[in-house]
């Protein structure tokens, strides 16, 4: 029989049933410093086989009495937990699954045994599933995979196929995140091409994002390693566009417009590029809003050196950019796909493929999927551990015109 250790630092996020509570701490090392009932922490892993599992609780901090409900909802499972300050390992009883799918564990600290003044609740480390005969048919984060992209969850992303990619000079498409699905640290990226990338962001609870990114050619994440000569220059912006430089995944030049967009509401992003004849291209980036407007706004022109090339690579994706929201559901749509060439004539969009990151291609989270719609577009949905689909990697869409 094989024990597996699932660790809550990687797999766990919080919740609260008040509209006011206070946040527990969760770190590589697990959940520290909660003692608030409203708080809801919860743990989530897939299981591939029906069985049953004996579950228990690995602890390396009890300071005081206490009591957790423990709680699967999928399975009608409850159970009152009652720690000590020697119960560092605690047996939660069995559970049996029936069906594959992600199961969700919920811990919920009680008022029974609290006292306040005599410390937190117990530090939760690691869930432990045994009686199992087959380690492969247990799917999680594990502690080898990165916590920080685990718990953001897979991205998401369609590459477009054109009949023709020659010297593609602008390309349009429009994004629609239905409603109820733009939580917070959705980016539906709308128009990446080889150099950059453009779309839309849910930066907090009251702001929202148009972003335009160009990459330099120098290969850093720190852009101020980035020399004069290969550095991305803005030629223009829009009135209210903000500039900034930005690292981390490469580095470059960064414009954003602050926009209130909508969740249901169809908006449309253009996308310019073209070389010169000096040794660099410019990329210049245009968004519409259709409740408002029939013109697009300006968002930015950026000067990119050592660069001579038309639009390239074009694709779209979906991601989560926060952490601490990896157990929301996103999902949009991409729709009404156009390409122009650098002589004006139109250039049919033929299909779009399906890939993913490596928290999807090393099996750490399996809540991913995509497709196509023919009367919204082709569609990315992701994170919010929803079960597994049947879309794989490379899986080709076509829209029925």
């Amino acid at each position: 029989m094989t024990e597996i250790k699932i660790p809550f630092g990687w797999n766990s996020y919080q919740t609260c049933s008040a509209q006011k509570c206070s946040q527990p701490y969760i770190s590589e090392q697990g959940v520290s410093y909660w003692q608030d009932t409203n708080i809801i922490i919860s743990l989530f892993f897939y299981v591939a086989v029906a069985g049953v599992y004996d579950i228990s609780l690995l602890s390396t901090e009890v300071q005081r009495q206490a009591e957790l409900q423990v709680s699967i909802p999928s399975i009608s499972y409850n159970y009152f937990a009652k720690f000590n300050t020697d119960s560092l390992n605690l047996s939660l009883g069995t559970i049996q699954v029936k069906n594959s799918g992600y199961i969700q564990v919920n811990f919920k600290g009680t008022n029974s045994l609290v006292n306040k003044k005599s410390g937190y609740y117990p530090q939760l480390n690691s869930l432990i599933l045994s009686n199992s005969d087959n380690k492969s048919a247990i799917y999680y984060v594990k502690e080898s995979f990165s916590s920080h992209f685990g718990r953001r969850g897979p991205s998401v992303h369609l590459t477009y196929n054109l009949e023709s990619k020659y010297n593609i000079q602008q390309f349009f498409n429009e994004v629609n995140v239905p409603k109820y699905w733009d939580a917070i640290g959705t980016y539906a990226m709308a128009i990446g091409f080889d150099y950059g990338y453009f779309g839309m962001q849910v930066n907090s609870e009251s702001e929202r994002r148009i972003l335009f990114s160009v990459w330099s050619p120098q290969q850093t994440d720190d852009p101020s390693q980035i020399s004069k000569d290969n550095s991305v220059v803005l030629v223009s912006k829009g009135n209210n566009t903000v500039i900034n430089a930005f690292g981390n995944e490469g580095s470059g030049g960064q414009s954003y417009l602050v926009y209130p967009w909508v969740a249901g509401v169809s908006y449309q992003f253009k996308l310019v590029g073209q070389p010169s004849t000096e040794g660099y291209s410019v990329f210049s980036a245009y968004f519409k809003d259709p409740t408002k407007s029939q013109d697009y706004i300006f968002i930015a022109s950026w000067k990119r050196p050592k660069t001579q090339a038309y639009l390239s690579g074009l694709y779209s994706f979906l991601e989560n950019f926060n952490p601490e929201k990896g157990n929301i559901q996103r999902k949009v749509y991409y729709n009404n796909q156009k390409a122009i060439d650098y002589k004006g004539k139109e250039v049919k969009v033929k299909s779009a493929y399906f890939t993913y990151d490596e928290t999807a291609s090393k099996q750490q989270r399996l809540d991913y999927d995509g497709g196509v719609d023919n009367t919204n577009g082709y569609y990315l949905r992701n994170c919010g551990f929803f079960n597994k689909t049947n879309v794989q990697y490379g899986d080709i869409f076509v829209k029925n015109k």
